[in-house]
């Protein structure tokens, strides 16, 4: 039987718990042959881990020469690595889902060739509910994050308004819009709401809430899903990863799982 030919972009917490999944568990259906990151040092740790042979590469070569591109690089990058590979009919998984809300020419190349978006669930809960729910009808999707101080002053948001001043352990609300508007304030804090998106009502119905707290010590999502099926309601507290405390320990998990779903034949859930 072929393998399947597998490259991974971003070679962070996310991508090199990837590669030592893929060479532990998946040699007999698949193979690792490219990494590539724009830190080369991290590439070249990354190929060290692995057993089988693998090739430090550039971005082309690796679509070219892989059947499944895993990004796992950055908002800025994640689009043009989905349009890319699809142009080319390969699957892709996505990690960093904000920036296809950012940039939506991936999605031409959807219909047109043979290629696939594999989207994992990421740090939150309830989205095999919420795509069941989408089949009969959603009127309401809601996200409420929590998360500390320190993960949210560096955004983007904060370049033109000023980070508040924390002087007690109350609870204030930094942003309440759309989840189109979250995914471009906070490129990097607020993925789960690029899912929920993708999976429920659209990134302009999708309502998002970020709050922050000197007593908010681990991320928090809260989603709230109302349709004519009933409600849902999930709440999500993330310990971050070990290797990398900026990374929720679950999104790694859940692109763990993805990669489950892509190479068994029996596949649970919706």
């Amino acid at each position: 039987m072929k393998k399947i030919r597998v490259g991974i972009i971003g070679c962070g917490a996310i991508g090199s718990a990837l590669a030592r999944v893929l060479d532990r568990e998946y040699r007999r259906v698949a193979a690792l042959r490219y990494v590539c990151d724009i830190h080369p040092e991290k590439a070249a740790r990354v190929k060290k881990e692995i057993s089988g042979r693998v090739a430090v590469a550039p971005l082309k070569k690796l679509i070219r020469g892989s059947d499944l591109i895993i990004e796992a690089a950055s908002a800025a990058a994640s689009a043009r690595i989905a349009a890319d590979a699809l142009k080319q009919n390969k699957q892709v998984l996505v990690m960093s889902v904000g920036g296809l809300l950012m940039r939506d020419g991936w999605l031409r190349y959807v219909k047109k060739g043979q290629g696939k978006v594999w989207i994992p669930s990421g740090a939150v809960t309830g989205i095999d509910g919420l795509l069941a729910a989408r089949e009969r009808g959603i009127r309401r999707v809601c996200l409420v994050t929590r998360k500390p101080p320190a993960s949210l002053k560096q955004a983007p948001y904060f370049l033109k308004k000023k980070f508040p001043v924390l002087k007690s352990s109350k609870a204030v609300c930094l942003f309440r819009g759309t989840a189109h508007q979250a995914v471009t304030a906070f490129p990097q804090n607020i993925n789960v709401a690029a899912v929920l998106s993708l999976a429920g009502i659209g990134a302009k119905k999708t309502y998002v809430e970020i709050w922050t707290s000197r007593a908010y010590h681990h991320n928090q999502h809260e989603v709230i899903v109302d349709g004519p099926f009933g409600k849902i309601r999930t709440l999500t507290l993330n310990l971050p990863s070990e290797e990398n405390p900026k990374t929720s320990a679950l999104a790694i998990f859940s692109a763990m799982a993805t990669l489950r779903k892509i190479f068994s034949t029996i596949q649970i859930g919706s």
